[in-house]
């Protein structure tokens, strides 16, 4: 089931999940609270501390957001606290009470709440990809689903804090050393990975994701500084190259599909050169939640520019060509590749995926005096099917006049699913808009 983004979607952003239960789930202070736990007024971590409690306190968690749970500690004040600080009680030796509606198993759309909202954001990096999702968390800590994951794809161009606007947008809704679960870079190009500096400086990285394909000296400055990353005291985990990533532990409720990656070496037929080859070494993954899916390409390509969109090459065609791939690949939404230039999204593989809502990430950067999104390219997604919506992280941005310097201006888009709805609110300038579908 599809809807429109408008009113409903935005308060149904602003609200907040209830979890299990009415008096909450069981959570104790991990000793890496030191000196103390602060607990703050709101989800966030200027917010105004209410409270500093010690490693070994019990307490209870009835709500959450990414990155925070509201607890009520023990004198009955409630509060703020970061996940990352609160462990299950048997981290404390302490017996943890059942969890209602027995072990965890495999989770179907039917047994996923209507409340258990998984989001997506697709951040306006300017010209580049950020992406931020984060799974639904049921407040039971250590069942195998719901378990409130954070996962980020990319960070964009920018690699210092003052410029970083991926790190602007997620770091106010976390804190300093919240875990990130696993950092994807799908391919080391420097409008992809720079901007993932700032997630491996703040965050603790537990998984870290790449196809294996060496760009120059500034990237393995990067790899050098993601190797001594770390996660709650443990070293990050490297998989590199698509044989390594094997299947993540996202939660039993999510579905995770990495579809192609690198690496393309040297003498790799049919993967063109430079540029192009790196390209198509990008990670495709595709999340499915319920009966709604999400495909993220990278900047996997299809075709050289003047080539027939009729005839796909490189990644795209041996996507294509693997039958268990293929057929994979029909989704809900999809994050275009390449930003939208002409070298992606051939016609067979349009059809192939099949979306009712198209993304594409792009800024005001010309490329031989070509600014991306193409709009052959956009005009072959609506000629597939012209109730398609298309959203764009550069609305506005030629009319407006922006530049390289000034394109990441808060065209934000959000995508929230249910597993049966996805609701997508998209921003202009900061301010929500609703664009048509494609039409005649």
């Amino acid at each position: 089931m599809i809807r429109r983004a408008g009113a409903i979607a935005l308060a149904l952003a602003l609200a907040l999940p209830p979890l299990r239960g009415q008096t909450g789930e069981p959570f104790v202070v991990r000793p890496s609270a030191t000196p103390c736990l602060v607990v703050r007024s709101a989800p966030r971590s200027d917010a105004v501390p209410l409270s500093c409690i010690l490693a070994g306190t019990a307490v209870s968690a009835d709500s959450a957001v990414p990155f925070w749970r509201r607890i009520r500690m023990p004198d009955g004040t409630i509060g703020w606290s970061a996940k990352k600080f609160l462990g299950a009680p048997s981290e404390a030796g302490i017996a943890p009470l059942p969890a209602a509606g027995g072990a965890a198993g495999p989770t179907t759309p039917a047994s996923i709440p209507d409340s258990a909202w998984l989001e997506i954001h697709v951040v306006d990096v300017g010209q580049g990809d950020g992406i931020w999702i984060s799974t639904w968390d049921d407040g039971v800590p250590d069942n195998g689903r719901f378990e409130g994951r954070n996962i980020v794809i990319d960070g964009g161009p920018d690699a210092s804090d003052q410029r970083n606007e991926f790190l602007k947008y997620i770091l106010p809704r976390a804190h300093d050393g919240a875990v990130i679960d696993a950092l994807i870079v799908t391919h080391p190009h420097n409008d992809h990975y720079p901007g993932a500096r700032g997630i491996v400086a703040h965050f603790d990285v537990c998984d870290y994701y790449d196809p294996d394909t060496p760009n120059g000296p500034d990237f393995e400055r990067f790899m050098h500084e993601v190797g001594a990353a770390t996660c709650r005291g443990d070293p990050v985990r490297l998989r590199r190259g698509f044989p390594n990533f094997g299947r993540p532990d996202w939660g039993s409720e999510l579905g995770v599909d990495f579809l192609w990656s690198g690496p393309i070496t040297a003498g790799a037929p049919g993967m063109g050169s430079g540029g192009t080859r790196i390209n198509n070494a990008s990670v495709v993954l595709k999340l499915t939640y319920g009966t709604q899916s999400f495909l993220f390409t990278g900047d996997a390509e299809g075709k050289e520019r003047a080539d027939d969109p009729e005839r796909p090459r490189y990644a795209e065609a041996l996507m294509l060509a693997d039958s268990a791939v293929a057929s994979k690949l029909k989704s809900t939404l999809i994050k275009v590749a390449h930003h939208g230039s002409e070298t992606s999204s051939t016609t067979p593989f349009i059809r192939a995926v099949d979306p009712r809502f198209v993304i594409v990430s792009s800024g005001r950067r010309a490329y031989s005096g070509t600014f991306l999104p193409d709009s052959a390219t956009l005009q072959r997604y609506c000629a597939h099917n012209s109730q398609i919506r298309i959203y764009r992280t550069d609305q506005n941005d030629a009319a407006e006049g922006r530049t390289t310097t000034t394109d990441a201006d808060a065209d934000h888009i959000v995508i929230r699913t249910n597993g049966t709805v996805t609701v997508v609110q998209a921003y202009s300038a900061g301010q929500p808009y609703d664009p048509v579908a494609c039409g005649p």
